[in-house]
């Protein structure tokens, strides 16, 4: 696994950005007042001791949002309430998860016949 940070637009649910070491599509949607979900990710990245996560951050905008994830089924459900109630943040919201680690990437080795023996290749300017 490896880790990834995705920003969440309150209004629409829609991905604003999406950074990662690893090449999974990941994706987001608002379902309903409050509601969204993640799809793509193996779940949030656990807190210290176990690993160093740092959960979600939301904009001081929406500082006051009670903010909860669970994880199951392949789907990472964020549920955002602000004095009890179904909140829809008015900025956006970024998760800290975790992403499969990406295929390695092959690199082909330079053939010996490439250059004449004892000669170092040269570049042109």
């Amino acid at each position: 696994m490896t880790r990834a940070a995705i920003n969440i637009l309150g209004t629409t649910g829609a991905t604003y950005d999406f950074v990662t070491q690893g090449d999974t599509p990941v994706s987001s949607s608002r379902i309903s007042k409050g509601v969204y979900k993640v799809i793509g990710c193996l779940g949030m990245v656990p807190f210290p001791p176990v690993d160093e996560g740092w959960g979600f951050t939301v904009n001081q905008v929406d500082n006051r949002a009670d903010v909860e994830t669970v994880f199951t089924d392949g789907e990472l459900m964020v549920t955002v309430t602000k004095d009890g109630l179904p909140y829809d943040l008015k900025h956006m919201i970024t998760l800290h998860i975790l992403v499969p680690t990406p295929d390695p990437v092959k690199i082909s080795e330079i053939p010996a016949e490439a250059s004449p023996s004892g000669e170092e290749p040269t570049v042109e300017a």
